[in-house]
């Protein structure tokens, strides 16, 4: 339970390194960076372990298409998104995507859905309002639509495209690539694409980057934690915990995030948040237990 518990705690971090990095460099170059190295590693990994990680020909049009909604709209998104939000509000916003998830999984995969998973969802939802509509100091300088500002409505995008983002990761799986193979070529092509795009959206003086060594230790933190520390205790905690557990435990994150935003960044946690925060938990409670009844988590 502590490796559990020091997971998740260490997914909370990664956003108070994110938030940190936004205010040192710009986002779409940081983030070709971050993948650029991530992807490099994996597949430096399996070419040391002499394992295959080609793509067949006829997959190559869904390994470039995971890269843009697996990688580049979701990180961007969400990494745009910190240079105006609280790390704590994107972290818990990111917390709608089994609910999104669950609708593509309806309309792609004909998966049942029941009336108590309609009720959390439903819950889930409208426990996002509180926070959505709360603005802050960064937000109020952003256009918004029906108060609910630019930042927001991306990363909301962003949300959706990595909920999306899983049937084509399904399909690769069931083509036989594995997850580690899928994962390094979407993050390389991913940060490939991002690395074309920063010369037309950021400013190059030589690089957007304002403070190269606070970037540094940001980059390489992510790096160290979601590539490597992250991804592997999940793979060796799904040994020991069922899926549902992990999924449960995930609602943990934004508190998490929310602790270290206030003991790291000396930011404080507003009321809306909190209010969010416990109605999301109701909503995400009703749907799992849901989930689990059907059998579609064990």
């Amino acid at each position: 339970m502590v490796l559990l518990i020091l997971m998740y705690a260490l997914f909370g971090l990664t956003f108070i390194f994110g938030s940190t990095a936004m205010q040192n460099a710009s986002p779409i170059f940081f983030i070709a960076l971050r993948m650029l190295i991530s992807g490099g590693i994996m597949l430096s990994y399996l070419k040391f372990r002499r394992q295959s990680f080609k793509i067949n020909r006829s997959d190559v049009k869904l390994f470039f298409l995971l890269a843009l909604v697996h990688i580049l709209i979701p990180y961007v998104g969400e990494f745009w998104a910190l240079q105006y939000l609280t790390a704590a509000k994107v972290s818990l916003i990111w917390s709608l995507s089994p609910f999104i998830t669950a609708v593509f999984a309806w309309f792609m995969f004909k998966e049942r859905m029941t009336v108590l998973k309609f009720v959390g969802m439903a819950i889930g939802f409208l426990g996002f309002i509180p926070i959505v509509m709360h603005e802050g100091a960064k937000e109020q300088a952003l256009t918004s639509l029906f108060h609910v500002s630019t930042a927001d409505i991306a990363l909301v995008i962003a949300v959706i495209s990595a909920a999306f983002a899983w049937s084509t990761f399904k399909k690769l799986l069931h083509r036989g690539y594995r997850a580690l193979v899928i994962n390094g070529w979407a993050m390389l092509i991913g940060g490939g694409y991002s690395l074309i795009l920063s010369p037309f959206f950021e400013p190059w003086h030589p690089f957007p980057v304002k403070n190269w060594p606070i970037t540094i230790v940001c980059l390489f933190a992510l790096v160290l934690i979601g590539g490597v520390i992250c991804y592997n205790l999940y793979g060796f905690l799904l040994k020991r915990y069922t899926v549902t557990l992990l999924s449960f435990a995930g609602g943990v994150v934004p508190f998490f995030t929310a602790f270290f935003q206030w003991i790291i960044l000396h930011q404080k946690v507003s009321f809306p948040f909190i209010l969010s925060v416990i109605i999301i938990s109701v909503g995400l409670y009703i749907f799992y237990t849901e989930e689990l009844r059907q059998g579609y988590i064990k």
